[in-house]
């Protein structure tokens, strides 16, 4: 088993994000859908939790649309929570006696719910084996994790500045200046991530196809940019890269008006999230798109949990 103590742990709408270190030091990025559809009983070697199976992953992708559950809001991200931290310590083949912290991700737009969140990280039973993370588990507001991120890769970057963490549900906004996070000027939106792309395509299908898809399998089609449909795979690259230019000008227009005043004081603005590959950064000279934004949050909380490690 891995000697893993520290697991930064991202959970999003459409993928999760892990970041742990390995052996020599090194921080190791992995991500994976956070797809899932309930199962029959018989399909035993699926997970078991709370007297249901679960398909995850590819076995979920190619269920039937009606069958893969939308993950689309905080109580169906609660429900199906564990499943995913099981996968991940399974996966990476972690011993969870080892793990010390587990730092998790949440949008501030849910952030009331963090001690439930918590608590269900904290302790459940899947395939009878139960998994006791008590006191282990700490919660990281969406984009602040990204913080720690930002100031470890770029420690001589201004220390002033805005990070827009755009999701596929939610977008979440931290304001920091002089490095503190200020808690005031702090938000999280609902159902302004890249999910209005994922509605549109949605609608396109339905009207070009006649096929109903769920929102996890228009996610999928967003990053193969093909729809496959009876043995065939049509090119959808011309009609995602139309949906994400009306997107990514609807959406800066946007934050420019909320934001006014840290789009015109501040050196930067850093995008992170998997949005923040559909956004265009020659809109402004202050915009910077991080590389492989989409682990930002998942690398900051393992350094968090490092921090927290050494007092």
């Amino acid at each position: 088993m891995k000697l893993i103590d520290i697991l930064g742990f991202d959970p999003g709408y459409s993928d999760i994000k892990e970041s742990y270190r390995n052996e020599n030091g090194e921080i190791i990025n992995r991500k994976y859908s956070s797809l899932v559809a309930e199962a029959s009983a018989d399909a035993t070697d699926m997970p078991l939790l709370e007297g249901k199976r679960y398909y995850m992953g590819e076995e979920a992708l190619v269920r039937g649309s009606e069958e893969i559950i939308e993950l689309t809001d905080y109580m169906q991200l609660e429900k199906t929570i564990p499943l995913f931290l099981y996968k991940s310590i399974k996966d990476n083949n972690i011993d969870p006696n080892q793990l010390k912290y587990i730092v998790s991700g949440l949008s501030f737009a849910q952030i009331s719910k963090g001690p439930d969140f918590i608590k269900r990280l904290s302790k459940f039973k899947i395939n009878n084996e139960t998994f006791n993370f008590s006191k282990r588990v700490l919660l990281a507001p969406q984009a602040v994790g990204a913080k720690y991120a930002i100031e470890y890769f770029f420690p001589e970057g201004p220390k002033t500045y805005l990070i827009i963490d755009i999701g596929f549900s939610t977008i979440d906004i931290v304001d920091v200046i002089n490095s503190v996070v200020r808690r005031e000027n702090v938000h999280g939106y609902k159902d302004e991530g890249i999910i209005r792309i994922a509605r549109n395509l949605q609608n396109y299908i339905a009207e070009k196809f006649s096929e109903n898809v769920s929102l996890k399998e228009v996610k999928e089609i967003l990053e193969t940019k093909t729809f496959f449909l009876e043995g065939e795979d049509y090119d959808l690259s011309d009609k995602i890269e139309e949906f994400s230019k009306i997107y990514t000008e609807s959406t800066i227009k946007t934050l420019q008006e909320r934001f006014s005043r840290e789009f015109k004081k501040y050196r930067k603005i850093y995008f992170v999230g998997g949005g923040a590959y559909f956004i265009d950064s020659s809109i402004s000279k202050v915009i910077e798109i991080l590389p492989e934004p989409e682990f930002y949050n998942s690398i900051g909380n393992l350094l968090r949990g490092e921090q927290e490690l050494q007092k």
